[in-house]
Protein backbone atom coordinates (compact mmCIF):
# COMPACT_ATOMS: atom_id res chain seq x y z
CA UNK A 1 0.00 0.00 0.00
CA UNK A 2 1.42 3.25 -1.10
CA UNK A 3 1.76 6.50 1.17
CA UNK A 4 -1.52 8.54 0.11
CA UNK A 5 -3.30 5.15 0.36
CA UNK A 6 -2.17 4.69 4.02
CA UNK A 7 -3.21 7.96 4.97
CA UNK A 8 -6.32 7.79 3.61
CA UNK A 9 -6.94 4.59 5.77
CA UNK A 10 -5.32 6.62 8.63
CA UNK A 11 -7.86 9.13 8.42
CA UNK A 12 -11.05 6.80 7.56
CA UNK A 13 -10.01 4.38 10.61
CA UNK A 14 -9.57 7.93 12.77
CA UNK A 15 -13.37 8.68 12.00
CA UNK A 16 -14.75 5.31 12.70
CA UNK A 17 -13.33 5.51 15.75
CA UNK A 18 -14.56 9.03 16.32
CA UNK A 19 -17.80 8.22 15.40
CA UNK A 20 -18.06 5.18 18.09
CA UNK A 21 -16.95 7.15 21.49
CA UNK A 22 -19.58 10.29 20.14
CA UNK A 23 -22.17 7.96 19.75
CA UNK A 24 -21.21 6.30 22.98
CA UNK A 25 -20.74 9.34 25.05
CA UNK A 26 -23.81 10.98 23.57
CA UNK A 27 -26.15 8.06 24.70
CA UNK A 28 -24.26 7.28 28.06
CA UNK A 29 -25.28 10.95 28.62
CA UNK A 30 -29.02 10.43 27.12
CA UNK A 31 -29.54 7.34 29.58
CA UNK A 32 -27.80 8.29 32.78
CA UNK A 33 -30.13 12.13 32.09
CA UNK A 34 -33.13 9.77 32.44
CA UNK A 35 -32.15 7.81 34.50
CA UNK A 36 -31.73 10.28 37.77
CA UNK A 37 -34.63 9.53 39.84
CA UNK A 38 -34.34 12.72 41.65
CA UNK A 39 -33.42 14.77 38.46
CA UNK A 40 -34.38 18.60 38.79
CA UNK A 41 -34.85 21.30 36.78
CA UNK A 42 -35.11 25.70 37.47
CA UNK A 43 -37.21 27.03 34.96
CA UNK A 44 -38.60 30.97 34.77
CA UNK A 45 -40.94 30.02 32.24
CA UNK A 46 -42.40 26.61 30.75
CA UNK A 47 -45.15 26.73 27.95
CA UNK A 48 -46.74 23.53 27.14
CA UNK A 49 -50.78 22.37 26.26
CA UNK A 50 -50.62 20.01 29.16
CA UNK A 51 -48.82 18.21 32.45
CA UNK A 52 -49.17 14.79 34.11
CA UNK A 53 -47.80 15.17 37.28
CA UNK A 54 -47.61 11.26 38.74
CA UNK A 55 -46.90 9.30 42.12
CA UNK A 56 -44.05 7.39 42.41
CA UNK A 57 -46.03 4.88 41.39
CA UNK A 58 -46.76 6.19 38.19
CA UNK A 59 -50.08 7.11 39.07
CA UNK A 60 -51.63 10.47 38.25
CA UNK A 61 -52.17 12.85 40.75
CA UNK A 62 -52.85 15.79 38.55
CA UNK A 63 -53.25 17.20 35.42
CA UNK A 64 -53.43 20.78 34.31
CA UNK A 65 -54.51 20.70 30.37
CA UNK A 66 -56.29 22.83 28.04
CA UNK A 67 -59.62 22.28 26.75
CA UNK A 68 -58.67 19.65 23.85
CA UNK A 69 -56.34 17.40 25.83
CA UNK A 70 -58.23 17.41 28.99
CA UNK A 71 -58.13 14.43 31.37
CA UNK A 72 -61.75 12.84 31.00
CA UNK A 73 -62.25 11.65 34.51
CA UNK A 74 -61.45 7.95 36.04
CA UNK A 75 -63.04 6.21 39.02
CA UNK A 76 -62.10 2.95 40.12
CA UNK A 77 -58.84 3.07 38.02
CA UNK A 78 -61.34 2.82 34.99
CA UNK A 79 -61.30 5.99 32.17
CA UNK A 80 -64.43 7.48 31.70
CA UNK A 81 -65.37 8.09 28.33
CA UNK A 82 -63.85 11.12 26.44
CA UNK A 83 -65.99 14.39 26.49
CA UNK A 84 -65.83 17.73 26.35
CA UNK A 85 -64.09 19.42 29.86
CA UNK A 86 -62.94 23.09 30.26
CA UNK A 87 -59.32 24.03 30.73
CA UNK A 88 -57.78 23.45 33.94
CA UNK A 89 -56.86 21.18 36.72
CA UNK A 90 -58.28 17.97 37.53
CA UNK A 91 -56.84 16.19 40.56
CA UNK A 92 -56.25 12.53 41.30
CA UNK A 93 -56.34 11.00 44.97
CA UNK A 94 -53.62 8.41 45.97
CA UNK A 95 -55.42 5.75 44.10
CA UNK A 96 -55.61 7.51 41.17
CA UNK A 97 -59.00 8.25 41.08
CA UNK A 98 -60.22 11.88 40.12
CA UNK A 99 -61.06 13.60 43.33
CA UNK A 100 -62.20 17.49 41.98
CA UNK A 101 -60.63 20.29 39.84
CA UNK A 102 -59.97 23.47 39.21
CA UNK A 103 -62.13 24.88 35.47
CA UNK A 104 -62.57 28.35 33.91
CA UNK A 105 -64.62 28.27 30.35
CA UNK A 106 -66.59 30.76 27.93
CA UNK A 107 -69.09 29.61 25.18
CA UNK A 108 -71.19 31.09 23.25
CA UNK A 109 -74.42 30.39 21.47
CA UNK A 110 -76.47 32.57 19.11
CA UNK A 111 -76.87 35.75 21.23
CA UNK A 112 -75.90 34.09 24.35
CA UNK A 113 -73.28 34.05 26.36
CA UNK A 114 -71.57 31.85 29.82
CA UNK A 115 -69.20 32.35 31.69
CA UNK A 116 -68.28 30.33 34.16
CA UNK A 117 -65.68 28.81 36.64
CA UNK A 118 -65.81 26.00 39.63
CA UNK A 119 -63.68 24.66 42.10
CA UNK A 120 -65.24 21.25 42.90
CA UNK A 121 -64.28 18.02 45.38
CA UNK A 122 -65.84 15.01 44.56
CA UNK A 123 -67.38 12.66 46.55
CA UNK A 124 -65.99 9.04 47.20
CA UNK A 125 -66.12 7.31 43.53
CA UNK A 126 -68.80 9.69 42.87
CA UNK A 127 -69.57 13.13 41.55
CA UNK A 128 -68.80 16.38 42.88
CA UNK A 129 -70.35 17.47 46.49
CA UNK A 130 -68.59 20.70 47.26
CA UNK A 131 -68.47 23.68 44.86
CA UNK A 132 -67.28 26.97 44.53
CA UNK A 133 -68.96 28.54 41.56
CA UNK A 134 -69.16 31.53 39.22
CA UNK A 135 -71.98 31.18 36.60
CA UNK A 136 -72.64 34.30 34.34
CA UNK A 137 -74.97 34.25 31.57
CA UNK A 138 -75.62 37.44 29.36
CA UNK A 139 -78.52 37.79 26.44
CA UNK A 140 -79.51 40.83 24.92
CA UNK A 141 -78.61 43.23 27.61
CA UNK A 142 -80.02 40.61 30.70
CA UNK A 143 -78.13 38.71 32.79
CA UNK A 144 -78.95 35.33 34.75
CA UNK A 145 -75.93 35.26 37.44
CA UNK A 146 -74.99 32.28 40.03
CA UNK A 147 -72.18 33.06 42.70
CA UNK A 148 -71.86 30.92 45.48
CA UNK A 149 -70.70 27.90 47.36
CA UNK A 150 -73.02 24.70 47.02
CA UNK A 151 -72.97 21.62 49.29
CA UNK A 152 -74.29 18.04 47.87
CA UNK A 153 -74.68 14.78 48.98
CA UNK A 154 -74.83 10.74 47.11
CA UNK A 155 -76.42 8.51 48.97
CA UNK A 156 -74.13 6.20 51.28
CA UNK A 157 -72.01 3.38 48.71
CA UNK A 158 -73.21 5.54 45.47
CA UNK A 159 -70.74 4.41 42.69
CA UNK A 160 -70.83 6.66 39.32
CA UNK A 161 -69.81 4.05 37.32
CA UNK A 162 -72.38 2.13 38.33
CA UNK A 163 -74.71 5.10 37.71
CA UNK A 164 -73.45 5.38 34.10
CA UNK A 165 -74.09 1.60 33.45
CA UNK A 166 -77.79 1.65 34.55
CA UNK A 167 -78.21 4.88 32.82
CA UNK A 168 -77.10 3.59 29.26
CA UNK A 169 -79.26 0.53 29.97
CA UNK A 170 -82.23 2.69 29.93
CA UNK A 171 -81.16 4.80 27.34
CA UNK A 172 -81.76 1.83 24.99
CA UNK A 173 -85.58 1.51 26.02
CA UNK A 174 -87.45 2.46 23.21
CA UNK A 175 -90.63 4.28 24.84
CA UNK A 176 -89.70 7.83 25.23
CA UNK A 177 -92.15 8.29 28.64
CA UNK A 178 -91.38 5.26 30.36
CA UNK A 179 -87.62 5.72 29.35
CA UNK A 180 -87.97 9.31 30.74
CA UNK A 181 -89.51 7.79 33.76
CA UNK A 182 -86.95 5.56 34.65
CA UNK A 183 -84.15 7.49 34.00
CA UNK A 184 -85.62 10.24 36.45
CA UNK A 185 -86.35 7.21 39.21
CA UNK A 186 -82.46 6.31 39.05
CA UNK A 187 -81.90 10.05 39.58
CA UNK A 188 -84.23 10.28 42.61
CA UNK A 189 -82.92 7.25 44.34
CA UNK A 190 -78.96 7.94 43.08
CA UNK A 191 -78.48 11.50 41.83
CA UNK A 192 -77.33 13.71 43.90
CA UNK A 193 -79.55 16.36 46.29
CA UNK A 194 -78.63 20.14 47.35
CA UNK A 195 -78.41 20.37 51.45
CA UNK A 196 -76.49 24.18 51.28
CA UNK A 197 -76.28 27.08 49.07
CA UNK A 198 -74.34 30.01 49.79
CA UNK A 199 -74.35 32.93 47.76
CA UNK A 200 -76.54 34.69 45.57
CA UNK A 201 -78.92 33.68 42.91
CA UNK A 202 -80.16 34.15 39.44
CA UNK A 203 -83.36 35.99 40.97
CA UNK A 204 -80.63 37.94 42.65
CA UNK A 205 -81.46 36.81 46.57
CA UNK A 206 -78.00 36.57 48.53
CA UNK A 207 -78.11 34.64 51.78
CA UNK A 208 -78.21 30.95 53.17
CA UNK A 209 -80.46 28.56 51.71
CA UNK A 210 -80.61 24.81 53.64
CA UNK A 211 -82.07 21.99 52.16
CA UNK A 212 -83.24 18.40 53.42
CA UNK A 213 -81.91 14.75 52.37
CA UNK A 214 -84.56 14.89 49.46
CA UNK A 215 -83.26 18.11 48.29
CA UNK A 216 -85.86 19.88 49.29
CA UNK A 217 -86.01 23.76 50.87
CA UNK A 218 -86.38 24.09 54.33
CA UNK A 219 -85.07 27.30 55.72
CA UNK A 220 -83.89 30.45 53.94
CA UNK A 221 -82.19 33.29 55.14
CA UNK A 222 -81.90 36.27 52.85
CA UNK A 223 -81.97 39.81 51.10
CA UNK A 224 -84.37 39.46 48.17
CA UNK A 225 -83.66 41.65 44.93
CA UNK A 226 -85.80 44.96 46.61
CA UNK A 227 -83.62 45.00 49.57
CA UNK A 228 -86.05 43.14 52.03
CA UNK A 229 -84.65 41.36 54.52
CA UNK A 230 -86.46 37.38 54.84
CA UNK A 231 -85.93 34.13 57.01
CA UNK A 232 -88.74 31.80 55.69
CA UNK A 233 -89.33 28.38 56.42
CA UNK A 234 -91.17 25.70 54.63
CA UNK A 235 -93.21 22.82 55.51
CA UNK A 236 -93.85 19.35 54.31
CA UNK A 237 -95.92 20.49 51.87
CA UNK A 238 -94.34 23.22 50.37
CA UNK A 239 -95.85 26.23 52.28
CA UNK A 240 -93.62 29.20 53.00
CA UNK A 241 -93.75 31.23 56.31
CA UNK A 242 -92.00 34.36 56.69
CA UNK A 243 -90.78 34.71 60.05
CA UNK A 244 -89.57 38.40 59.27
CA UNK A 245 -92.89 40.68 59.45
Amino acid sequence: MDKPEKSLQRKINYLIVYAVISSTMFLLFVLTSFAEKDRKENMDELTVKKINLIGEDGSLRMVISNETRQHSGRINGQDLAKRERPAGIIFFNNQGDECGGIVAAVSEQGKSINSGMSFTMDNYHDDQVIQLLNDETYEEGKASVQRGFIVREFPVGSDLISRQNKMAALEKIADAKEREQKINELFEKEGAKKRVFVGRTTKSDAGLFLYDENGKAKMKIYVDKSGKPKIEVVDDKGQIKNLVQ
